[in-house]
């Protein structure tokens, strides 16, 4: 099954970057990877989120080495 297409012929966006945030409930680093199986999107995918997230100052970032990135929440929700 193909992804639907929008008006235009662009690619439908079917992962919201608030969907990334809410993987984030916790203070636990996660990498691209992580966040990408957990939503079943590639890690490009995953990567542009998340760089949105930072931007948007929802979540950090840290390289942690050659090219690994862990992203985390320095402020997640309270849990009931």
């Amino acid at each position: 099954m193909g992804r639907k297409r929008g008006e235009g012929g662009r690619y439908q966006e079917t992962v919201s970057v608030d969907a990334v945030l809410e993987l984030f409930t916790d203070t636990e680093p996660r990498t691209t990877n992580e966040v990408a199986e957990a939503l079943d999107i590639a890690q490009k995918t995953a990567y542009n989120k998340l760089e949105t997230l930072t931007d948007r100052g929802d979540i950090r970032k840290k390289k942690i080495g050659g090219l690994a990135v862990v992203w985390w929440r320095p402020d997640p929700p309270e849990m009931e």
